[in-house]
């Protein structure tokens, strides 16, 4: 399927991040989030490429459509993957385009002024941002940003942004999601039962 929404002449390369973080319940194919794919080879690259389920034909993360982010923010190499949220939007904000920026590598790229300076330019531009930790065989969870980082960049407090993102980031860590596990062909919780 093509996508004409997609940043020209911008391709996945080397980068496998979501063929590890992303949560794929497909007919065809169901893994959890933080576990390699089955079908990854050792050194990177999909054994069924050609005739990989719809959803890996379909989907993208987000730095393949933002032209203002260069080729460091590929997943891989940034330790961010950027997800478009769909679902569970907080009440007041249905009608505005939501991001969440989890974090995949090093925890300290959310100090690098690269980060901070897109993260804000998304958060001042309307968007709703979320911020999560990638965790293996649990789903995200992803803090909101947007209320307490707003005022901090309208006033370019950096060293209390700077805070706040570590303690959102923590707070995202902390949150006890429940471990998920594969039961005919589904993505289930442990707490709803084998």
């Amino acid at each position: 399927m093509e996508n004409k929404l997609l940043v020209e002449n911008r391709e996945c390369g080397n980068c496998t991040a979501c063929c590890v973080e992303l949560t794929i319940e497909d007919p065809e194919l169901v893994e959890l989030p933080g576990v390699k794919c089955k079908n990854l080879h050792k050194q990177g690259g999909c054994k069924i490429y050609e005739t990989r389920p719809k959803t890996c034909r379909e989907w993208y993360c987000m730095w393949r459509f933002m032209p203002q982010l260069d080729d460091n923010w590929r997943p891989d190499l940034k330790g961010v993957m950027i997800k478009r949220v769909l679902n569970n939007i907080p009440a007041g904000y249905e009608d505005k385009i939501a991001l969440n920026f989890e974090i995949i590598g090093k925890k300290s790229v959310i100090h690098g002024m690269n980060f901070i300076e897109v993260l804000g330019g998304y958060i001042l531009q309307g968007f709703l941002c979320f911020i999560s930790i990638s965790k293996p065989r649990r789903a995200a969870n992803m803090v909101l940003l947007n209320n307490k980082l707003l005022p901090l960049y309208e006033t370019r407090n950096l060293e209390l942004l700077k805070s706040t993102l570590s303690d959102a980031l923590k707070h995202s860590a902390k949150q006890h999601s429940d471990l998920l596990s594969i039961k005919d062909n589904k993505v289930i919780s442990k707490s709803s039962g084998f």
